[in-house]
């Protein structure tokens, strides 16, 4: 019997069945009709994917090794005739009606991912939120019968005057009073009590700043008595198995029952492991934590307090709420002491969230007199302009070709991948780990457009040439290495020859692939150009542009600029700042005035809706296309 179904076929009464994964010797039991995709998500299984299982990436390929499946027309457009011989189909177009076992490759997912910890950070006054103060023992004669709380308050300090307590710790007061060790308080806010602990630990005061982003999560743990970063840990973001891209989560939320609830719980779990490896590595208690401040995007955001998202996903794109919140670890189910504050900092409007807000405060845009653009690339792009007189932000659609998605071998940046190319006389290329290249990562993306533009091999279009329309001058190397096909689309640049790398079969660079990165760079690019067009600025008025997150860590920024994802600026105008929305939640963790100065940004900047703006749509077909010349070419110090 075959092991697919249609798609319209009923599950009615039918038994479960076993789905076994290989080579994890996974064995899970799901419905009948189940997609193998559903099932290996249910199973913990990460197979790598893009949309989320709705057959439009063509990435959660698995391997049959027994079982003959027929193909799809899907499977055909997605996969290359040699895959489809060897067994492999897309695990979102198989539906299983009976036991069966399926090989799944190695996964982006599954393997050790760059993630961006540092960012350029700035010089704050430490106060924070939280102060912990002792008690030492008075013994119970001394105190005239006074009240356990009553006595207990007039030993601290006078701006604690209208200070609550949780019902919890009212109740634990009395033996915790009386301890010899006397106790120690631990005060969120000026007004909260949130711990109260026998013996002096107030040197063990440590807060966690968060950093949800798309692709990862990364986790600092500060000492908020120096202000100090103790160590840091990070992670893919699990949510990934349900989509790189976060439209293909918010669908899932939306038109799947148990969506929501699973995407919410995907990130307090990965949340609670983060908060294990911190304590950990620095070898404190995990009660030693007294609170944790949280940025995101606005879809993270809502994934992360288990909002209803169905209206965030739909124009005119509406959150539940944009204010900064508030809650506690057992709310969220976070395994710390219950009443931890958790501070997530607000977002602006949109899908322009906390993360935009925490880069806007790192940068410190707000306060200086320069004006900025800051970029942080993803699928997502967020973009800010401005300065101390005026800030705007929007959001711009890239898609997820810059994580490596939709581009035919692209992959995330992890072992294996081609990170870093360069096109002269011929082709260089480094692998992250070294070793034989498995695909294309982001980065290079980037190198291998603008090196392809450098050596004139694709015109300011995006057009790769035929060797017949290759100017003269062209090395022989180069134009071996350009590969014709009837249909132009697939027409492509190898990168690396797999008789030479060692690799499975040649790295290539489709003419396909480079319409995904126009794309993915075009609406950045429109995004910026639309909130220039909208501050009165031109490119020379730009005193710094700034690129943040991993993705801008890393890139050229030559390259950058010669593929026109930031405006035709000199470069000394234009640096990275690493993980400026890590850096954000950092500076709220230890500082109550960068907190506010969080809440006043994202109060007043302005939000630039994009879509369906008449002027993003020109901007958008002229971001798309190349620089005809290299800017060093043209500028000739004009603008230096």
């Amino acid at each position: 019997m075959p092991a697919t179904m249609t798609g319209n076929a009923a599950h009615g009464d039918h038994a479960p069945v076993n789905v076994t994964f290989q080579p994890m010797g996974v064995t899970y039991e799901v419905p009948f009709g189940e997609t193998l995709f559903e099932a290996a998500a249910q199973a913990g299984v990460e197979v790598d994917t893009v949309c989320g299982g709705n057959g439009s990436c063509g990435k959660c390929k698995v391997r049959f090794e027994s079982d003959q499946i027929p193909a799809k027309s899907i499977d055909h457009s997605h996969l290359t005739g040699s895959e489809i011989r060897q067994g492999y189909r897309l695990s979102c177009q198989v539906l299983a009606w009976q036991d069966i076992t399926v090989f799944v490759p190695p996964a982006g997912t599954r393997t050790k991912v760059q993630i961006l910890h540092h960012g350029v950070s700035r010089a704050v006054n430490l106060q924070s939120n939280i102060k912990k103060i002792y008690l030492p023992y008075t013994p119970p004669k001394q105190r005239s019968g006074i009240a356990d709380w009553e006595f207990f308050k007039q030993g601290l300090p006078a701006w604690t005057h209208r200070l609550q307590v949780p019902l919890r710790w009212l109740r634990q007061l009395p033996i915790l009073i009386r301890d010899q060790q006397g106790i120690t308080v631990t005060i969120a806010g000026h007004k909260q009590v949130v711990h109260i602990e026998a013996g002096d630990t107030s040197a063990r005061n440590f807060g966690v700043a968060v950093d949800i982003g798309s692709t990862s999560i990364v986790g600092f743990l500060m000492d908020l008595n120096t202000g100090e970063e103790i160590t840091s840990a990070s992670g893919l973001n699990r949510q990934t198995s349900y989509g790189d891209d976060v439209i293909a989560r918010l669908s899932r939320a939306q038109y799947n029952p148990e969506g929501l609830l699973q995407l919410h719980r995907m990130v307090i779990e990965q949340l609670n492991i983060l908060l294990e490896e911190l304590v950990a590595e620095a070898k404190i208690d995990a009660d030693d934590i007294e609170e944790l401040t949280v940025v995101g995007n606005m879809p993270m955001h809502h994934f992360l307090l288990g909002l209803d998202s169905t209206y965030l996903g739909l124009s005119p794109y509406a959150p539940v709420t944009h204010d900064s919140i508030t809650v506690s670890a057992a709310e969220l189910g976070i395994n710390l002491t219950p009443d931890t504050p958790i501070y997530i900092l607000p977002n602006i409007a949109g899908f322009v969230g906390s993360d935009t807000v925490g880069v806007m405060l790192a940068a410190d845009m707000h306060e200086t007199s320069k004006i900025t653009l800051a970029i942080d690339v993803g699928t997502n792009g967020e973009v800010a302009l401005g300065s101390k007189d005026r800030l705007i932000a929007c959001s711009a659609p890239a898609g997820p070709a810059m994580e490596g998605a939709r581009i035919k071998q692209g992959m995330r940046a992890a072992g294996g991948a081609i990170d870093h190319v360069t096109i002269d006389t011929d082709v260089e290329y480094s692998v992250i780990g070294g070793g034989a290249p498995k695909g294309i990562c982001g980065s290079a993306l980037i190198d291998i457009t603008a090196g392809l533009l450098e050596a004139r091999l694709v015109d300011f279009s995006g057009r790769l040439l035929r060797k017949s329309e290759l100017p003269d001058g062209i090395p022989e190397a180069l134009r071996e290495r350009i590969v014709e096909h009837e249909l132009r689309k697939d027409n492509y640049f190898i990168i690396a020859r797999a008789e030479e790398s060692g690799a499975e079969q040649d790295i290539v660079f489709y003419q396909q692939d480079i319409r995904e990165f126009q794309l993915a760079k075009g609406a950045i690019r429109a995004g910026e150009m639309v909130l220039q067009q909208v501050m009165g600025c031109q490119d020379e008025d730009l005193e710094e542009v700034l690129l943040a997150g991993a993705f801008g860590n890393y890139i050229d920024l030559a390259n950058a600029r010669r593929v026109n994802l930031v405006p035709q600026v000199p470069l000394k105008r234009i640096r990275s700042i690493g993980n400026g929305a890590g850096v954000g939640a950092k500076l709220a963790l230890i500082s109550t005035r960068e907190r506010l100065a969080a809440q006043r940004i994202a109060k007043n900047c302005e939000h630039i809706q994009l879509s369906g703006l008449d002027d993003f749509q020109r901007a958008f077909t002229h971001a798309m296309r190349f620089p005809k010349k290299n800017l060093e070419k043209r500028i000739t110090g004009v603008l230096s």
